[in-house]
């Protein structure tokens, strides 16, 4: 078998709940869609986020580029096929748009190989250990004003949700510590809350904030400061009484090696579209499970809930619905449990109809 083809598309998909935070400001999410094709008529997708219309365009450019490395590739050779991608960006340097191309045929080339073997992916990863996973909610509680935020998160518990994220980093430090009262007050002490500042604090800011929101137990504060800034990591690790989450905005693999060797262990959150796609996953995931190092995995249920599917432990799976109605059939979130897919490779289709109102590109 032999990949023959490439296909990419831009979508822009309206969302429930306006996008605000630290690093942006959006009421529309832009996606790249990919076809990868094989003379065999087994075909495998994928979708990454674009963030805007150039940037989608932009990473469009770097697949143009990569499909001269992959045509005539047998795509079940994914590891292969990874580093000959890896060596082909390398001027361009593995942190960046050429790395979400790359991770976007990467995960495409994983779909192609579990169909054709008709497994799921999560078989090619080790095996199914949990049929459902729990979920926490994500796609709500942006930097709204705390009532908002208080009656967004009633919303998400009525649906069924244990477990919800919330959104830091307003003008005013104050009206952050009084919207986490808000929900806290909301929901109740049973419900787990996750609080994700976007890289919108620095050191002191954040010792402020952590030392009065403490006694609203909330279970992770995610990027308090900005990804490279070691340094206040390993500070705020070691002082606060509140986990630190990290790792959506590392690029690759040697990232999280510096980061184990220079601080204590915090809660890491890969993104799939940064690390290299699950040829990434494959070579990260040996250094959560050798340290016991806790996790998640940052966005991407529709591919993220097939690797859960396949280990043992981590922390919940993030639930965000953006992409959902790019698909016939949909992976759902049901009272706070993701079913995994059982079907062959992603077991996901692309709905037709659906895209061609909202194609840009």
């Amino acid at each position: 078998m032999k990949i023959i083809n490439l296909k990419y598309r831009i979508v822009s998909v309206p969302i429930n709940f306006s996008v605000i935070s630290s690093v942006r400001k959006s009421n529309k999410i832009y996606f790249v869609l990919l076809d990868v094709y094989t003379d065999d008529n087994i075909n495998g997708l994928s979708y990454i986020q674009g963030f805007n219309f150039h940037g989608s365009s932009a990473i469009i450019s770097c697949l143009k580029m990569l499909k001269e490395s992959v045509i005539g590739e047998d795509p079940c050779n994914t590891n292969k096929v990874w580093y000959k991608m890896w060596d082909d960006i390398r001027l361009f340097g593995h942190q960046g748009l050429a790395t979400f191309a790359l991770s976007m045929i990467d995960i495409a080339l994983w779909d192609i190989k579990a169909k054709a073997l008709e497994v799921p992916v999560y078989q090619l990863l080790g095996g199914k250990q949990r049929d459902n996973l729990v979920a926490y909610a994500s796609d709500a509680l942006w930097l709204v004003s705390p009532i908002e935020a208080a009656k967004q998160a009633s919303q998400l518990i009525d649906q069924g949700f244990t477990a919800i994220k919330m959104r830091l980093g307003r003008s005013s430090q104050n009206e952050d510590i009084e919207a986490v009262k808000e929900v806290r007050n909301a929901v109740g002490e049973q419900v787990e809350i996750i609080a994700d500042v976007n890289q919108g604090w620095n050191r002191e800011q954040v010792i402020n904030v952590a030392t009065k929101i403490s006694q609203y137990h909330i279970s992770w504060l995610e990027e308090p400061v900005a990804t490279d800034n070691m340094e206040d990591y390993n500070y705020l690790i070691k002082v606060l009484g509140i986990p630190i989450a990290m790792g959506e905005n590392l690029y690759g693999v040697k990232p999280f090696h510096r980061f184990f060797e220079k601080c204590p262990k915090p809660i890491y959150t890969p993104d799939l579209q940064r690390i290299g796609g699950l040829t990434g996953w494959t070579k990260l995931f040996p250094l959560f499970e050798c340290n016991n190092m806790p996790f998640s995995l940052h966005l991407f249920p529709e591919f993220s809930s097939q690797i859960f599917a396949s280990i043992n432990y981590s922390k919940k799976l993030e639930w965000m619905s953006w992409a959902s109605p790019l698909f016939e059939k949909q992976i759902r979130c049901e009272h706070g449990i993701v079913k995994v897919n059982d079907a062959p490779g992603f077991g996901l289709s692309w709905d037709e109809n659906f895209i061609a109102k909202h194609e840009v590109y």
